[in-house]
């Protein structure tokens, strides 16, 4: 369970997934080796969304990734989002907090194509990346 593997994190990644979690139910842990060593993200969930940390092996905290809204983000980032979905349907849109950088996730899934789309925009809505998520190609 959660317990078990959270007690297996490194002692730093523990103590800042605890100042972070706040009142968040914990959900489940998953780790992904980088260049430059381990990512953590602690899954919660906090008021019936998620709230996942993702924390380097020395304990810093990277992101934090809450899901969201169009309703509750900066217009020029929705605009942006909305521009890039067009006539997809928007599975799941995250806020992500990078230190002082904020920026707006998207999951989008083109019906036409039966294929998802991963958008990531700026509040200011310039477009930071573009997945299609083609594989195979």
């Amino acid at each position: 369970g959660f317990a078990v593997k959270f007690e297996g994190l490194p002692p730093a990644v523990q103590e800042t997934a605890r100042a972070h979690m706040e009142n968040a139910f914990p959900v489940s842990i998953m780790s992904t080796q980088g260049e430059k060593g381990w990512d953590y993200q602690v899954n919660t969930r906090l008021n019936g969304k998620y709230h996942n940390l993702v924390i380097n092996e020395q304990g810093k905290l990277e992101a934090v990734k809450d899901e969201t809204d169009l309703a509750s983000i900066p217009a020029a980032a929705k605009a942006a989002i909305e521009k890039q979905a067009a006539s997809s349907k928007i599975v799941t849109l995250e806020k992500v907090t990078e230190g002082a950088q904020v920026s707006y996730g998207a999951l989008v899934k083109d019906e036409a194509q039966g294929k998802f789309v991963q958008v990531r925009v700026g509040a200011d809505g310039t477009v930071k990346s573009k997945d299609q998520g083609e594989h195979g190609k």
